[in-house]
């Protein structure tokens, strides 16, 4: 039931959001938008199939903590 309806809520997204992108003829923006588009949806079904996920804030603090240590260094 629940990855009907997720079925459903991103099919009504493309059909209102791509017209207006396609119409523009951007190709970035085209090809950016259905990049991220299909990570979220990927994600999303991920998600509701109960598949282990990665948490995004392990990874913003495994870019950003070698760089935090280094200007600790540099200021103190």
């Amino acid at each position: 039931m629940a990855i009907s309806m997720l079925t459903i809520v991103f099919v009504v997204v493309l059909v209102i959001q791509v017209p207006p992108i396609v119409k523009r003829k951007n190709r970035r923006e085209i090809f950016a938008y259905f990049f991220m588009m299909s990570l979220g949806i990927m994600y999303s079904y991920a998600y509701v199939l109960d598949v282990e996920l990665p948490n995004p804030t392990d990874g913003i603090h495994l870019i950003f903590e070698p760089l935090t240590k280094l200007l600790k260094k540099a200021l103190l």
